[in-house]
């Protein structure tokens, strides 16, 4: 006649069945159910019956990333953040792996920290990067979640210089224009200055 949980249980014949309410471990894991019997001639007996509750193992739901941000050219190792995992069971313990990933050894796992691995991140090429991990708890349930790490510029060295002419006239006056000077970097809209360092005719250029 009463039970903790709505519609828990249910009777067909002499039998007492899950209804079609909750029955749900971590929310309840003891039920009660008062049950009357009705005897051929109308007369009842009211008892109130516990049904304990066994949990089984329920997947992971999600998994977050505790940072999301990693610097390009970190070296192989450097912690992007630590993984977590959404699930149900009070105590169960996860693994982690990588499923799928936008730059080949991008990433790696270590534990629970996701990591730069050996491939590249560049923030030229890829300013943002996805890669897929896979929680696995102890009872080999899966759940796989894609992640989008930002990449973030950090200042690069100039890798080249061109000039656009390099001959010049025997005895030309000083100041006389000898090219224009152009510089390569990765790093776009970067401005340069440029100096001597060295040359092989004494005060020959300025």
């Amino acid at each position: 006649t009463t039970q903790d949980v709505s519609a828990a249980f249910q009777i067909a014949d002499d039998k007492l069945q899950v209804g079609s309410g909750a029955v749900d471990f971590e929310a309840t894991p003891t039920l009660s159910v008062t049950v009357r019997s009705t005897d051929s001639g109308g007369l009842t007996f009211d008892k109130a019956l516990t049904v304990t509750v066994a949990g089984v193992n329920e997947a992971p739901t999600d998994v977050s990333l505790s940072s999301s941000t990693i610097a390009e050219n970190s070296a192989v190792g450097t912690e992007v953040g630590t993984l977590t995992t959404t699930d149900v069971d009070v105590g169960d313990t996860f693994t982690y792996s990588i499923t799928t990933q936008d730059v080949s050894a991008a990433f790696q796992i270590a534990g629970d920290k996701l990591q730069v691995g050996s491939g590249t991140v560049d923030f030229e090429a890829t300013p943002t990067l996805s890669v897929t991990v896979r929680t696995t708890d102890s009872g080999g349930l899966t759940f796989d979640k894609a992640l989008t790490v930002t990449v973030t510029g950090v200042n690069e060295a100039p890798t080249g210089i061109s000039l656009s002419s390099s001959t010049i006239a025997e005895n030309s006056a000083q100041g006389t224009e000898v090219g224009t000077l152009s510089t390569t970097d990765a790093d776009a809209g970067d401005a340069f200055t440029y100096s001597i360092m060295a040359q092989d005719v004494s005060d020959a250029f300025q």
